[in-house]
């Protein structure tokens, strides 16, 4: 299977040189790696890879080595990373544990606020109004009914494959939160690699065809819809800024800037979560900055998924 590995590697057009390999066999032999794939993903990458632009060559040809590798369950998400799937993602920030109750307790809180806020729809309870004025000696207190439920809308678009392999089981215990909520009237969910482009897939595999088109997302799924995008923003700085820098379909002669601005209009409420988010401005992680400075970029963590739902409630 290692061998495979490599000749995958040189496939993908990564220049991975023999004195590279035999230190990577050096790491293996020495114990360094051996504890979960998940580990030695990361200190392959680490020795094999030169230039963070090349990280996506790396991860197609890992996860189409090891995606033999599975477990019991849902389908979809099943690849390599989820030998690891039982534990869960940690923020060691604050030591809290951001799981499927925690993506539930958020998603919660963001249709209870919206019923409250968004749409303030709160009327005189007359009848209560007047018992209360009665068993209180006649000190008139209003009674207002509680809020009529909204239905709130949730588009969630998901980053799959490549530096987000690793999250694969974090985002899996976000997309099944999010359908076993029961908390929402409409929910539609969506994935892309790297950025958005012209086309939504249907499936975290992002095959070819198996899609929709963006702009038909923007003609069928109108403005109230809340929208959640989960992914790493730290792409090349063409994926963002050229016309032509996705390689897994068509850019409709849009950059992925062009289609995010497009996002950014048609949408009153938009949040960006993103499982590996510099702290601050990063220059030197030139693509990140710039979304930062389009939707509100929260890392996604206990702290930041509360946070986000936040934001989306808010109207401003």
């Amino acid at each position: 299977m290692f061998s495979k590995f490599f000749y995958t590697l040189k496939d993908k057009g990564l220049d991975v040189s023999l004195s590279e390999w035999l230190t990577l066999q050096d790491a293996l032999n020495q114990g360094l790696c051996n504890s979960s794939l998940t580990e030695f993903y990361y200190v392959a990458r680490m020795i094999l890879v030169k230039s963070e632009t090349e990280f996506d060559k790396f991860d197609m040809a890992f996860d189409e080595v090891f995606k033999g590798i599975r477990v019991g369950g849902t389908s979809g998400y099943q690849s390599a990373f989820q030998v690891v799937g039982a534990r869960k993602y940690r923020d060691f920030r604050n030591d809290k544990v951001l799981d499927n109750r925690q993506f539930q307790m958020a998603l919660r809180k963001l249709r209870q606020f919206s019923s409250k806020l968004d749409i303030p729809e709160t009327e005189l309870d007359i009848n209560g109004t007047v018992d209360a004025t009665c068993n209180n000696g006649g000190c008139l207190q209003i009674v207002m009914e509680k809020p009529r439920k909204n239905a709130v809308k949730l588009l969630l678009l998901m980053d799959s494959g490549g530096t987000m392999i690793p999250y694969t089981t974090l985002l899996n215990e976000l997309f099944h939160s999010v359908y076993k909520s029961n908390h929402y009237k409409d929910v539609k969910t969506y994935f892309f690699h790297n950025c958005i482009y012209s086309n939504l897939y249907k499936t975290p595999e992002c095959e070819n065809g198996d899609w929709i088109e963006t702009e038909w997302m923007f003609r069928n799924l109108d403005s109230d819809y809340k929208v959640i995008i989960v992914g790493d923003a730290a792409m090349a700085p063409e994926e963002l800024y050229s016309t032509s820098g996705n390689y897994r379909g068509p850019n409709g002669g849009l950059s992925g800037m062009e289609w995010l601005q497009l996002m950014k209009r048609h949408y009153k409420k938009i949040v960006w979560l993103n499982p590996k988010m510099a702290p601050g401005h990063a220059p030197w992680r030139e693509a990140e900055t710039a979304i930062k400075g389009m939707f509100p970029m929260y890392k996604l963590t206990v702290d930041g998924l509360n946070q986000a739902m936040i934001k989306l409630m808010v109207n401003r």
